[in-house]
């Protein structure tokens, strides 16, 4: 069958024209995190975005970046892929580091953004722990990452322990360039994990949402898009929306009455624009 036919008729042309009629108004999971963190842009602040790579949220959305970093005060971006900070489009203030071991004093920040991060950490606990540090009190930390109760995810991490990595990491490129894929772990991926992490670390839930994703990953071939469209309907439902793709949680740092523990910060490494 020639391709043009193909996407007219079981192809990404009719997944689209299903798609405008069962779930219809449905945005970019990234936008929405953008707008999100806009809301707690009210004022300047001091921002770290842990785990930047190079963007803060993806290549079609600078202006939404832009207006970002515009409404806060600094902006300082961590990661250990020193390739992808030295790319990075609109963070100057780039630092390569451990988010194990961050190179600031206590209650170095005011916000702290981690947008598909939390999936990679092999150690949540002592990530959110230094995050934690570095966190004014009353200081927000805002998370973006994989719902494992998410039929995607589980079928991602499912592809995972039986397939070879070649063939998974074909199902989950997803257009994306080989060097913007990490190992996953997925050890702090549902609501109850994060809020007891949260918790531990003297970080208390105040907001989730779960977004589901835009398109279909079927998309490609209409009969199976149809009915993966249907789930994604039923994930937008109140009953329901626990099993979106995805988890926004944000965290309120407490005050604490023990001392705060003296730490010597190692010297950073900062990686300028040219």
């Amino acid at each position: 069958m020639p391709k043009s036919l193909w996407d007219e008729w079981l192809g990404r042309k009719i997944t689209w024209r299903l798609q405008s009629r069962i779930v219809p108004r449905l945005r970019r999971n990234q936008e929405i995190w953008g707008e999100t963190i806009r809301d707690y842009l009210t004022h300047p602040v001091r921002w770290m975005d842990a785990g930047c790579g190079w963007h803060l949220l993806r290549k079609d959305l600078e202006q939404l970046e832009n207006e970002l970093l515009n409404l806060a005060g600094i902006v300082v971006g961590v990661d250990l892929d020193i390739p992808h900070l030295r790319k990075h489009v609109n963070i100057s203030r780039r630092i390569c580091a451990s988010l194990d071991s961050l190179p600031f004093s206590d209650a170095s920040f005011d916000l702290i953004t981690c947008n598909m991060v939390v999936e990679h950490l092999p150690d949540p606990l002592t990530t959110f722990r230094e995050m934690s540090r570095v966190l004014a009190t009353g200081g927000t930390l805002m998370v973006h990452t994989p719902n494992t109760q998410n039929y995607l995810v589980f079928a991602n991490i499912l592809a995972k322990k039986l397939l070879p990595r070649s063939v998974t990491l074909k199902l989950v490129q997803d257009n994306r360039a080989l060097d913007d894929i990490y190992p996953t772990y997925y050890r702090a991926n549902n609501t109850r994990a994060l809020r007891k992490l949260g918790q531990s670390v003297n970080l208390q839930p105040e907001f989730v949402r779960f977004l589901t994703h835009s398109t279909p990953y079927t998309r490609f071939f209409a009969p199976a898009a149809f009915f993966e469209l249907l789930l994604m309907r039923a994930t937008i439902t109140r009953p329901l929306g626990r099993f979106g793709t995805t988890i926004v949680m944000v965290f309120r740092k407490q005050p604490t009455e023990s001392p705060r523990i003296a730490r010597a910060a190692q010297a950073p490494v900062e990686i300028s624009r040219p």
